[in-house]
C-alpha cells in the first residue's frame, strides 16, 4: 500500500521539477527578447550616430571589431577625456557605417545567438554579413559591451 504512495509522490516531485524548469526557461526567453530588442535599437541609434546611444554602452569593457576600445578608455586620466572618446566613437562609428553603405534598415534575422548569466549576443544579417551584439547587465543596467561583424 505504501509504494503507490511513494510512486505518486516522486512523480509530484518529477512534474513540479519539470514545471520549475519550464518557468525558468521561459524566464531566459523573456528576459533574451528584451535583450534582443534592446541590441537592436542600441545599434540602429549607433548607426543613426544619436549621441543617447553614449549611455547604453559600457565603456569600461567595449569592444568592437577586435578592438579593445574598453582598455583605452579605461587608461583615460579625466572625464572630459572620456566623454570625447564616446562622442567621437559614435561619431565615426556612424560615419563610417554610412560611407560603407550600410543602412540599418539591411539588418534582418534579429536574434539572439547565445545566452547565459553573463551576457546575451545577438546578431543580425545583412548582405555584407552579420553583426554580432553583446548585451551585459552592470549596475542593474543593460549595456552594449561588444560589437562585431562576421563577412
Amino acid at each position: 500500500m505504501k509504494q503507490p504512495l511513494w510512486i505518486a509522490a516522486g512523480m509530484l516531485s518529477l512534474a513540479t521539477l519539470t514545471q520549475c524548469d519550464k518557468a525558468e526557461h521561459q524566464v531566459e526567453k523573456i528576459e533574451s527578447k528584451a535583450d534582443m530588442s534592446f541590441a537592436k535599437n542600441t545599434f540602429e541609434s549607433l548607426a543613426r550616430g544619436d549621441s543617447a546611444v553614449i549611455d547604453k554602452i559600457d565603456w569600461a569593457t567595449l569592444t568592437a571589431m577586435g578592438q579593445n576600445i574598453g582598455a583605452a578608455y579605461s587608461q583615460l586620466p579625466s572625464e572630459t577625456e572620456k566623454r570625447n572618446l564616446e562622442t567621437t566613437f559614435v561619431t565615426q562609428f556612424a560615419t563610417s557605417f554610412r560611407e560603407s553603405g550600410g543602412s540599418p534598415d539591411k539588418f534582418e534575422n534579429w536574434r539572439v545567438s547565445h545566452h547565459d548569466d553573463l551576457k546575451t549576443e545577438v546578431a543580425a544579417d545583412s548582405g555584407g554579413g552579420t553583426i554580432t551584439i553583446t548585451v551585459t547587465e552592470r549596475d542593474s543596467k543593460e549595456r552594449i559591451s561588444g560589437l562585431g561583424f562576421i563577412r
